[in-house]
């Protein structure tokens, strides 16, 4: 058996197997042992296989002579872990003996070991004033470090636990822990987090520190101090097809001047974003703008920040990839095409109103037989001209790379585009406008709104498009463009930006903030 390369994992061999690997295990965790490290010295270009002679040699080195192995129990590691050229595979032996597992996001269905699940460590319980100045206080302080100075708080103990399982001891734990929460933290304070976090490692022998459960209740669910180690970042450049969103006068301006002169964005504000979060503080941002040429448009910045300030952050930092993206989008894409066309289109239908949206949506539907929501593409072509809608040739090619399927067009998502979408901003000042008629799942109740309305701050009333008897109508019908009964904020909020496409920031604020008594 010995003789050949290759042999067989009989059962009783797996059950010396799985024996020695608790052996290994129980050793490695007691004494704190970096397993794999002792094998890269015979592995420089970290191929994860070695010879016999080394693996024995290195497995000898890192027990320091502890554990005697007999012949039938190396056999029976060569057997689980050698590959037909009799290479010994050095980094899976590791990983089974110190309950590491490597690459579960590519295989979701795998059951986690119980030492990788780290939200099992305890926390342990404190007196009523300290649980009170530990929520309060402590954890607070110690988010918003980590927030303002941009790390990931496991990241900082990863030096003192190479077998990751989420805990080190006291004194690694007071080097490891970042200089500046050392500073911001009492002494009161420093006893507290060894209060709560100390625990028994799983001999009884000593008392760790379980910095993971310390980086769960730091982090809770901010994606800017969770993000994991080695996490690759997605092109910005991609879009998924969606909304087409309706710029702001502001936003054209600055990417006018991004196109006129070539900017480049990302990295300037990866400077201030060191682990690729994608998120900026509305200072940083501002301050980053400055040095790309912008600062010519002074405080109109500070707006710029609240436009593209993200709800997927707890500080609602900038999200200056959607910005950059927006910015360096090239004036011959699918998505600045169809941004001109769409504009051009609302400032055309704007004088026909809502009723004209449902004119559109009506001569698409005449030539909808299956009632999908869909017209093919001859179809769409010539139902365009008929409700007076001129589109060039590449207006059309872009239409239809982004609505098209299959050959058939979804008329329903390019009429809702025509009604258009507002900026995160203004969709926020509408939602704070209409709060007293809508409801927790975002429905408006029109009855209600009636009594409130004040027709004479519509958009369409102002401009002289529509008599103040018709604002009320105007608008029913153009938030329920399928005629469903169902009013939704969202539907609101895209009406006026079919209402509002030619105001000013300042104008819109005024309608907005008027139009409910």
């Amino acid at each position: 058996m010995d003789g050949g390369i290759t042999m067989e994992l009989t059962e009783r061999m797996a059950q010396l197997a799985a024996a020695l690997e608790s052996k290994v295990h129980r050793y490695v965790t007691e004494n704190r042992v970096r397993l794999e490290s002792f094998f890269f010295a015979y592995d420089r270009l970290r191929h994860r296989h070695i010879t016999r002679a080394q693996f024995l040699r290195a497995l000898n080195v890192a027990l320091n002579s502890s554990l005697i192995l007999s012949r039938e129990e190396e056999l029976a590691l060569f057997a689980k872990y050698q590959r037909d050229d009799g290479m010994i595979n050095y980094l899976s032996f590791s990983d089974n003996c110190t309950k590491i597992q490597r690459g579960l996001e590519t295989r979701p269905l795998d059951d986690v070991f119980e030492e990788q699940m780290v939200d099992n460590h305890p926390r342990n319980a404190l007196s009523p004033k300290d649980e009170q100045h530990f929520h309060q206080t402590l954890i607070p302080k110690l988010q918003q470090i980590a927030r303002e100075q941009g790390f990931v708080i496991k990241m900082n103990f990863f030096d003192f636990d190479g077998n990751r399982n989420g805990c080190v001891t006291k004194s690694q734990f007071m080097r490891a822990l970042p200089d500046k929460y050392q500073i911001a933290c009492s002494a009161y304070e420093i006893d507290l987090l060894w209060a709560r976090y100390r625990q028994y490692d799983r001999y009884g022998k000593s008392i760790d520190v379980c910095y993971h459960a310390l980086h769960k209740d730091v982090a809770e669910k901010d994606p800017a101090l969770t993000l994991p180690d080695g996490l690759k970042e997605e092109d910005y450049r991609l879009y998924k097809k969606g909304r087409i969103p309706v710029l702001s006068e502001l936003e054209r301006r600055v990417r006018r001047v991004a196109r006129d002169r070539g900017l480049q964005m990302i990295p300037f504000f990866d400077d201030f974003d060191k682990l690729h979060t994608g998120f900026v503080t509305p200072n940083n941002f501002t301050r980053v703008c400055c040095t790309l040429g912008l600062d010519h448009f002074g405080q109109e910045l500070v707006e710029l920040s609240h436009i593209y300030a993200s709800e997927s952050h707890r500080d609602h930092w900038v999200d200056y990839r959607a910005f950059a993206a927006e910015m360096e989008t090239p004036a011959t894409s699918v998505r600045s095409v169809l941004q001109d066309m769409f504009d051009r289109l609302r400032r055309e239908f704007g004088a026909r109103g809502a009723g004209g949206l449902h004119g559109l949506i009506t001569a698409f539907r005449g030539c909808d037989r299956g009632g999908k929501g869909t017209v093919s593409l001859g179809d769409f072509k010539r139902v365009l001209p008929l409700c007076g809608v001129a589109v060039s040739d590449r207006e059309k090619d872009a239409l239809f790379a982004h609505f098209g399927k299959k050959g058939e067009v979804d008329y329903a998502a390019f009429v809702r585009e025509v009604r258009g979408c507002l900026n995160k901003m203004k969709h926020d000042a509408v939602a704070k406008a209409f709060a007293v008629v809508t409801d927790d799942v975002g429905s408006v109740d029109m009855a209600a709104l009636q009594n409130i309305f004040r027709p004479e701050f519509h958009p369409r009333v102002r401009d002289g498009s529509i008599p103040a008897s018709e604002a009320f109508s105007d608008m029913v019908e153009g938030v329920d463009l399928d005629r469903t009964g169902q009013f939704k904020i969202d539907s609101l909020s895209d009406y006026f930006s079919f209402t509002t496409s030619s105001l000013t920031q300042a104008q819109f604020d005024h309608c907005i903030s008027n139009i409910v008594a």
